[in-house]
């Protein structure tokens, strides 16, 4: 029996650093308040390009592999370069491949990630091409026997899937920790609330917490509730979910378990990168909550290792151990918001 199985994307990425982009600020649209611009038609070249690997899966299992537990990845391949490359990455991390899918004639899941370099917070713009992840197959009878299943991005037919997954969490009486994808978020609380009864932790940021509580049409917020993350975890938690955790970039991270709501501010040496900071944050804090069984030193977990991980470039080169996320949990405050 595995510790965790991780499901979802796995990419090849490539990170291009760049000082040409602009960085305009869009207070008015609620979900998109900053954006990162280039001169239309322009050539912009990069002297620093680095080949890494990604995914929400991949990055999530790597987190748990490097905290000592045995972890496995649900996610589909091509039969290329890049799928053989992404394989090898994860046995080379301790991660059972034992589960990876192929599909003969694709390409596996690819990254173009443009990180502002100019910038001091190492914010980016992501392009990415699904291919074969876009086939993946959830197979009940394969992930049934896990105490954790730590779901990401789904993407095309994720309904199907949920409910396949929530049929092998309901035999298993594991535990679902769910961070959705554009892809799910999108579809909003019509399609998503029958899930949510059978989720134990959802871990998702404040915009995409914007976008779920705006398709609630009884949610009675407006204006600036919006802004609020408590009244937003309010809203979320009537849906049938009673542990949820909001991200808020440089404001860290806000957790709802059962009644008590915590805080947490960003613990940051250096912002260098945030590809992947939400999938570190999210896998250090589901290992937290396995190795210690209390959601206060989860959240600790989580906010450690996502700092670490936005200090590199790549989704997986910052993510911690666990004795390097210990020795430094006494340095990390937790506010109780009554």
């Amino acid at each position: 029996m595995f510790d965790i199985v991780t499901i979802g994307g796995a990419t090849r990425d490539m990170t291009f650093l760049t000082d040409r982009g602009k960085v305009i600020e869009t207070p008015e649209d609620l979900t998109s308040q900053r954006l990162l611009a280039f001169e239309y038609g322009a050539k912009i070249r990069s002297e620093d390009v680095r080949m890494n690997f990604g995914g929400g899966a991949c990055n999530a299992a790597a987190t748990f592999a490097k905290m000592g537990l045995n972890a496995a990845v649900v996610s589909r391949l091509g039969d290329d370069g890049n799928g053989r490359s992404i394989a090898e990455n994860l046995r080379q991390r301790n991660i059972s491949t034992d589960l990876i899918q192929i599909e003969a004639g694709k390409n596996s899941a690819f990254s173009f990630i443009v990180v502002d370099s100019a910038g001091k917070e190492g914010e980016r713009v992501i392009f990415t091409h699904k291919g074969a992840a876009n086939g993946l197959e959830i197979r009940p009878e394969e992930i049934k026997d896990t105490k954790w299943i730590y779901l990401t991005a789904l993407g095309d037919d994720f309904e199907d899937k949920l409910r396949k997954i929530g049929e092998a969490v309901r035999e298993s009486g594991g535990k679902l920790a769910w961070n959705p994808g554009e892809t799910e978020i999108l579809s909003g609380k019509e399609k998503l609330a029958e899930f949510m009864k059978f989720t134990y932790l959802l871990i998702i940021n404040k915009d995409e917490a914007i976008e779920l509580v705006k398709s609630d049409s009884v949610s009675g917020l407006e204006g600036e509730d919006f802004n609020d993350i408590a009244k937003l975890i309010g809203v979320i938690k009537s849906w049938g979910v009673s542990n949820i955790v909001i991200t808020d970039g440089k404001k860290g991270a806000y957790l709802l378990a059962g009644e008590e709501m915590l805080h947490s501010g960003a613990h940051v040496m250096r912002q260098t990168d945030t590809t992947g900071a939400g999938d570190a944050f999210g896998s250090g804090l589901v290992a937290g909550y396995i190795i210690s069984g209390d959601f206060e030193i989860a959240l600790k977990f989580g906010i450690l290792n996502s700092g670490g991980e936005v200090a590199e470039y790549g989704a997986e080169s910052g993510i911690m151990t666990r004795e390097e996320i210990e020795s430094k949990l006494q340095g990390v405050e937790i506010e109780k918001i009554k």
